[in-house]
């Protein structure tokens, strides 16, 4: 075997990371829609000419997991007829593995006429044509239903445009302008990660790179192997039911994880889960792979940078024809509850193993879409809000509040966006700690958003999972944190609550105020072991009232001439008693 040079190798594989954040800056400066320039509901990928992961940078980190299977399935399509200037598409779910508004865009990296890489990138459309604007369609029955199906299409060909292709999506879109933007954004992040490719290629050889990037993937691979075998060998078991699929109240909806630690390997097993739902909450198997092995890299080696060699030493079971491994064309549109419940039941499998680095449950996704699609009122849009909640405490700290974790650490969508770029006035953004779990370490608190509507012919819907079975559990006697809700307080007409996901409500009219309330996350520890100055901050920050300090941590504070203060006698003697 030929000796590698470290310190080369060490220099390729950064100048490759760095290639995909330069991809991601590509993006974000060119996309034409909210939710990819500011919430980044995407990711980037390099990988080799196998379809083998070499770097990412993720907005959404089960799109880069997924992605490899997505072009190797590419490369079988084409039977690797691929040429310079490609550029393919798909988004079919069962190969991406998310739902169908989630568009992968890839092109092949050659260089002196030799294949070398894949560059792609995976966005979430403004719109998709499916029945419901934006998709997450929350009562979907199959994937026609859900819009537009890619399965690699040559988009560009040889860098002369398909133009049959792209006037179809033109004319099966609701919002063409956005939609087309932000592919053409897409594809201009590709030629940005192949031209560093190809200037690496240049500076040190085509075979100079792959040696290089197959020892890091080596290397990588080692290191886990290590440290999952450093860890105790043994099995962890949970599950978590979900409400309900969209299309059916009753119903098991149930997902089950066992997770078996055994030398310098990890075997997932999925066995148990409910079969195939009727509605759309079921995950197709590359992302329901991506999401335990995002997560247990998260908890193992949360610094490395990814790629293929994380994954080696992992072993999934999946039951064929169920909720966590579906079939064409079952509806996928809602799968992410399925992405959220995963991460937060690795956490509870991992709780007792590496309790430092595995927080409580967090909240599950929450979050108000609005669109119109008539014109007889002003301009069509879609606008999607995915909002930010609470995440568990972890064993020394309080859990994170206005952070979304389970798709990946994602910024959310400034105010001055949603008002310059749609038909709505937000009136109140602000903490919601009434949700938060309570414990010796708090529970992260939900968000509290208004948004009034200034215009006619507003549509909404709204999405949440887990108002029963929580994925914001407390972890050793810590509370769970609360779910959300949404509340439409129209001008006129008596104000409606829902506690549960819901699809094209409306129409509503101008000044119809909407309210939404995303979920807390769940505490650590018990309520009355929570440090006094703790919750005396929290209640200067009036985050808890001198009556909830009392009731729910035993702690007594006073006012006096206008600032709190703590008694601890009174405090010593509330808890004792108690």
């Amino acid at each position: 075997m030929r000796k590698v040079d470290v310190v080369l190798t060490e220099i390729i594989r950064n100048r490759l990371v760095a290639a995909t954040e330069e991809m991601a800056k590509t993006m974000i400066r060119t996309a034409f829609n909210p939710l990819l320039y500011e919430v980044q509901d995407f990711s980037v990928t390099i990988m080799s000419a196998t379809g083998d992961m070499w770097a990412e940078t993720p907005g959404v980190i089960v799109f880069s997991q997924a992605f490899p299977e997505a072009v190797r399935a590419g490369i079988a399509r084409w039977k690797g007829n691929f040429a310079e200037g490609d550029v393919l598409i798909v988004n079919d779910p069962f190969e991406t593995g998310t739902h169908i508004s989630d568009t992968n865009v890839y092109m092949p990296v050659f260089f002196e006429g030799e294949l070398v890489a894949f560059c792609g990138t995976a966005a979430h459309w403004a719109d998709v044509g499916g029945k419901n604007p934006g998709g997450w369609c929350p009562d979907t029955t199959d994937t026609f239903q859900e819009g537009l199906c890619f399965r690699h299409q040559k988009i560009v060909e040889r860098g002369v445009k398909n133009q049959g292709l792209w006037d179809l999506i033109d004319c099966n879109v609701r919002v063409p302008e956005i939609v087309k933007g932000d592919l053409e954004a897409q594809i201009a992040s590709c030629r940005q990660g192949c031209e560093r490719i190809q200037s690496l290629c240049a500076k040190y050889g085509t075979k100079t790179i792959r040696e290089a990037m197959d020892y890091v993937i080596d290397q990588t691979d080692r290191s886990m192997r290590a440290t999952i075998a450093a860890l105790p060998d043994g099995e962890y078991g949970t599950s978590i039911r979900l409400d309900s699929d969209g299309v059916q109240e009753d119903g098991e909806f149930l997902v089950c994880l066992k997770v078996t630690i055994q030398g310098d390997r990890v075997h997932f097993s999925l066995n148990g889960s409910s079969p195939t739902a009727r509605g759309p909450i079921n995950l197709p198997a590359p992302c329901t792979k991506g999401i335990l092995a995002s997560s247990l890299k998260g908890i193992l080696l949360p610094f490395d940078p990814c790629n293929a060699g994380h994954t080696k030493c992992l072993d999934f079971e999946l039951p064929p024809e169920s909720i966590v491994n579906p079939v064409w064309p079952a509806p996928t549109d809602s799968y992410g509850y399925v992405i959220e419940c995963l991460m937060d039941m690795m956490f509870r499998c991992f709780l007792n193993i590496v309790p430092d680095k595995c927080p409580a449950g967090g909240y599950q996704l929450t979050g108000a879409f609005f669109s119109r699609s008539q014109s007889r009122h002003g301009k069509p849009f879609v606008m999607m809000d995915p909002m930010h909640g609470g995440n568990g405490a972890l064993i020394d700290r309080d859990g994170a509040t206005n952070q979304l974790t389970g798709n990946g650490d994602l910024p959310n969508t400034p105010i001055e966006i949603t008002e310059t770029r749609h038909p709505f006035r937000v009136e109140l953004f602000e903490f919601a700690p009434e949700v938060a779990g309570v414990g010796k370490f708090r529970g992260g608190m939900g968000v509290r958003k208004d948004y009034r509507c200034l215009t006619d012919g507003v549509y909404a819907s709204f999405v949440i999972e887990n108002t029963a079975d929580t994925t914001a559990a407390g972890f050793k006697d810590g509370t769970d944190g609360d779910h959300g809700s949404l509340t439409v307080m129209p001008v006129e007409g008596e104000r409606i609550v829902y506690n549960k996901r819901v699809g094209s409500i409306g129409p509503f009219g101008e000044g119809t105020l909407f309210r939404v309330i995303t979920g807390g996350g769940g505490a650590w520890g018990k309520a009355s072991e929570r440090d006094p100055e703790l919750v005396l901050r929290d209640v200067r920050n009036e985050f808890l009232t001198a009556e909830d300090a009392r009731t729910r941590y035993g702690v007594v504070v006073e006012e006096r001439g206008g600032a709190w203060s703590l008694d601890l006698q009174k405090t010593q003697e509330l808890r004792a008693a108690s």
